[in-house]
């Protein structure tokens, strides 16, 4: 798979490559360089920050309260103590 360079540098992505990844009008990519390549890097966006961080962290046991015990986390954090 190949894709040639245009006028202005721009490069269309092969579908296939643009539906796997969830490529779309608007999507930000990433761009690295990495051993001699060029690599993209889909971003993706979330409406809410807490979208982004759910399902993130695996707790011990199932949490009644999730706000009051993220308050309380950041509570002991603020005072210095170690989160526990």
């Amino acid at each position: 798979m190949y894709v040639e360079v245009g006028k202005n540098g721009r490069i269309v992505l092969p579908k296939g490559l643009r539906e796997r990844y969830g490529v779309k009008e608007k999507t930000k990519l990433l761009i690295r360089e990495r051993e001699g390549e060029i690599v993209f890097i889909p971003l993706t966006r979330y409406d809410s920050p807490t979208d982004a961080l759910y399902g993130s962290v695996k707790p011990d046991k199932p949490i009644d309260s999730p706000k009051e015990t993220a308050r309380l986390h950041i509570r002991r954090r603020l005072a210095g103590e170690t989160a526990r």
